[in-house]
């Protein structure tokens, strides 16, 4: 719709509804701009999207040769 006509169709609004038509146009807006707004977090998403590496993590913790074995302090509990 040209907005021309848009506002041609605004003039025949009674001044008494002026309230209504510009809670309306607010409601309008903050949509579209919700929307917009939730475009571009999915495009900033898909663009950081991170792939998992294999060995990424190689030398940041180790595990103890004993790892399996049972503490001397834990032996009286074992059958």
């Amino acid at each position: 719709m040209p907005y021309a006509v848009l506002e041609q169709k605004l003039r025949l609004v009674p001044e008494s509804e002026f309230d209504f038509v510009s809670q309306i146009l607010d409601f309008v807006l903050s949509r579209n701009s919700k929307s917009e707004k939730a475009n571009v977090e999915k495009k900033e998403k898909s663009e950081k999207k991170m792939y998992r590496q294999p060995g990424i993590a190689k030398g940041t913790f180790w595990m103890a040769d004993d790892f399996d074995e049972t503490p001397d302090c834990f032996a009286e509990y074992m059958p």
